[in-house]
């Protein structure tokens, strides 16, 4: 097959598909455009569009219905994190492990209609779209993404997220107390995005941990993904964050 910029045609398709789904920008459930439509933006043939359409099926990303369509799917190997929020940065530095953190990209957006959903605001409230990756040892061990309702957390793009967690950041711009979360499991592909900071290929396995995180006041304060090449033993030790 004919390649791009050294990638190939399906493969451009397939890493369009899923940097929407990593992105938020297509939520679980949300049927993905029709292959004409693939087509047509990415001037390519229909079996280019399938064979794309097919890699992400085979990863879990998609699922397709007959006579329906393609669509996101539900996260798989998923299961219940307990209700405490874990907190890596407070972890690492339990195990005496030096890390560093870099913001990779700190962007005020509107909500996505997924994002609004879980965090309990109207579509296009202002939220603050982060990035991070924790480093030790100079190697990327962790990347963080994290969509946090500034109407709740005022101030917080503003504050030094390099030098104090985000969880200490919301409870200094709200004068609350973290409190519960929900969490899950789930594996996926790195993908081209992610394997590029992590350092990984990009059909490399991926542990993502999903936490919705709430404040005392049962505000929704922060949902976020934090993503570790597979075989990370930090997940077994993550810290429980306590209430106070």
């Amino acid at each position: 097959m004919s390649k791009a910029n050294g990638e190939t045609l399906h493969g451009t398709v397939s890493n369009y598909i899923r940097s929407k789904i990593f992105a938020k920008e297509w939520g679980t459930g949300e049927r993905i455009p029709s292959e004409h439509s693939l087509m047509d933006l990415f001037d390519v043939s229909r079996g280019t569009v399938r064979k794309a359409i097919k890699t992400l099926v085979d990863e879990g990303l998609l699922q397709q219905e007959h006579g329906r369509g393609t669509f996101v799917s539900e996260p798989h190997i998923a299961h219940p994190g307990g209700d405490r929020p874990f907190s890596f940065a407070a972890s690492l530095q339990q195990q005496g492990i030096t890390f560093e953190t870099e913001v990779l990209s700190r962007e005020r957006i509107g909500a996505t209609p997924e994002v609004a959903e879980h965090l309990q605001i109207k579509e296009g409230d202002p939220v603050l779209k982060l990035r991070r990756v924790r480093r030790a040892g100079g190697k990327a061990i962790m990347v963080l993404d994290s969509w946090t309702p500034l109407n709740v957390c005022p101030g917080i793009e503003d504050m030094p997220l390099e030098e104090m967690s985000l969880f200490d950041a919301v409870e200094k711009a709200t004068g609350a107390h973290i409190a519960v979360s929900q969490m899950a499991y789930s594996a996926r592909s790195a993908g081209k995005d992610l394997a590029s900071v992590m350092g990984v290929s990009e059909v490399s396995p991926v542990l993502n941990l999903e936490q919705l995180i709430f404040l005392d006041d049962g505000r929704a304060i922060e949902w976020g993904d934090t993503m570790l090449a597979a075989g990370q033993t930090i997940v077994g030790t993550a810290h429980q964050r306590g209430e106070s």
